[in-house]
């Protein structure tokens, strides 16, 4: 990379640590474009650069969050699939939880616009790739539908973090997929094990 390309991936991870932290302490609603320059040191045109509007960053956000997570896809493709996936999705509401419920409320709001399918195109993508690592590894079958499952977990992951969201002093993200990974996981995955 460029020089020029270093500073502009420096200010753009910029943007999006401070819009992070924004967030955490006045909600996304109460923060503007302009906070978020303003806390990072650089003009209010330069946050356009890298989004088209506010919510734009919520994308960017998850992305940010859910990295650590997607590096592991490698050593998790190692293990046995339901333990794999188990520990997949414990991870991503534990990434979930320690975001904060001002950001998940904002990743309600910003996921059932339908112009926002990236986010859940992100994140499917991102279990597939685990289930497609463990199909390589012949853990699961060829039979297994890949696509398919990845569908239903996510949508109990999403259904999870809504239920949070509604309900915060009811509902453990992390306890209730513990709970479903108990429950369930067995049933759905003994079809596809070799």
């Amino acid at each position: 990379m460029t020089n020029r390309q270093v500073a502009a991936e420096a200010t753009r991870k910029k943007l999006i640590a401070t819009a992070d932290k924004l967030i955490r302490t006045k909600g996304y609603e109460k923060m503007s474009v302009e906070d978020i320059t303003k806390a990072s040191g650089v003009a209010k045109g330069t946050f356009y650069n890298y989004f088209k509007k506010k919510e734009d960053i919520t994308l960017a956000l998850s992305q940010n969050h859910l990295s650590s997570l997607n590096n592991l896809i490698p050593e998790l493709g190692g293990l046995e699939p339901e333990d794999a996936i188990r520990k997949y999705l414990i991870n991503y509401l534990q990434i979930v939880v320690k975001s904060g419920d001002k950001m998940a409320r904002q990743w309600i709001r910003y996921i059932v616009d339908p112009k926002n399918y990236k986010k859940w195109e992100f994140d499917l993508d991102s279990l597939q790739q685990l289930l497609e690592k463990l199909s390589a590894e012949q853990k699961l079958s060829n039979k297994t539908p890949i696509n398919d499952l990845a569908k239903l977990l996510m949508t109990e992951v999403y259904g999870i973090v809504l239920s949070w969201c509604i309900s915060p002093n009811t509902v453990d993200p992390v306890k209730d997929i513990k709970t479903f990974c108990d429950l369930q996981l067995t049933a759905l995955m003994n079809e596809y094990l070799n």
